[in-house]
């Protein structure tokens, strides 16, 4: 396989993976469990894009299967799960969601999001496309169900006009491409009328996010098979059917420990569309920089948006 074209010694590389999958200091991880990531994950992305309709869950079971059995320290070694403020990272989807409600999410992973929302009430669904990754990280809670699906056909599994929220949290990014308008769709069948699709991804403008990130690539070539802008996301959803379409900013860390600062509205959805556009006739190296410090200027390194199903 083609080697990344990266000038960081072996110290360098382990300092930036351990940084990026949030591994403590101490983990004795080696530049060759680096590269095993790196060699295994180009070769599962490319298997994901060359998959068809007809096996694609197969396939991505098998690829996520193989990925966390094979590079297991990326479910196992987390640095900072115990120290992390649940209430800083999630309190504003209590104001993006409602009260307590029948709540669905894609990609659960270890469910974070979903224990801290039981804890306050909601009735919760959890999903991964493997269990490698998700059923074993739910502790055991009256308000959490697991269940094991493909991420895109939702209806299949449940019921229509079932839930009055869906949640993916940097997930779109991981499905085929070819699969996103098809998963919108299947969102906005099991919700019920008026209910919310709550989506965020990494913003293309501030990519790549994925290990592609550890070796300084411009592109995404690992297991983000495409990351997106706010336009064409907006596009994907009003043409699944959702309407209301908002753009949420959420304050950087440092500023919501002592503001609770948090918002949603259309206005906002113009504005970064606006500064996408400019960014966008910028040249990759300047627009990078500029993307990655959006926070500036309100406008984060992510996209992340509330959709409506019509009433």
């Amino acid at each position: 396989m083609d080697q990344p074209t990266t000038t960081l010694d072996a110290q360098d590389l382990i300092t930036r993976y351990k940084r990026k999958f949030h591994l403590a200091p101490s983990y004795p991880l080696s530049e060759a469990m680096v590269r095993q990531h790196w060699d295994l994950e180009r070769q599962l992305a490319r298997e994901l894009l060359d998959s068809s309709r007809e096996n694609r869950w197969d396939t991505f079971e098998r690829a996520y299967t193989t990925l966390y059995s094979g590079c297991p320290w990326l479910n196992e070694a987390e640095d900072d799960a115990g120290t992390r403020d649940d209430d800083l990272d999630f309190r504003h989807f209590l104001t993006l969601l409602g009260g307590p409600q029948d709540v669905y999410e894609v990609g659960s992973g270890k469910a974070r999001l979903l224990r801290y929302l039981a804890r306050h009430g909601y009735r919760c669904v959890a999903t991964e496309v493997t269990r490698e990754r998700g059923e074993r990280w739910i502790e055991e809670d009256p308000n959490i169900t697991w269940r094991c699906c493909d991420g895109v056909n939702l209806a299949r599994f449940e019921p229509a006009n079932r839930y009055d929220s869906v949640i993916s949290t940097h997930v779109i990014e991981h499905f085929h491409p070819e699969d996103v308008s098809l998963h919108m769709e299947n969102v906005l069948a099991i919700l019920k009328p008026g209910g919310r699709y709550v989506l965020n991804m990494p913003h293309k403008f501030a990519g790549p996010m994925d290990l592609s990130e550890v070796f300084g690539l411009d592109e995404p070539i690992c297991m983000h098979l495409r990351e997106y802008i706010w336009a064409e996301t907006e596009a994907l959803l009003r043409q699944a059917g959702f309407d209301r379409i908002e753009a949420v900013y959420v304050a950087p860390m440092a500023l919501r420990r002592r503001w609770n600062l948090h918002f949603a509205g259309r206005g906002y959805l113009a504005y970064v569309r606006g500064v996408e556009a400019f960014l966008g006739r910028l040249p990759l190296t300047l627009k990078r920089k500029l993307g990655r410090v959006g926070q500036l200027y309100l406008f984060r390194p992510e996209v992340f948006m509330v959709a409506r199903k019509p009433d």
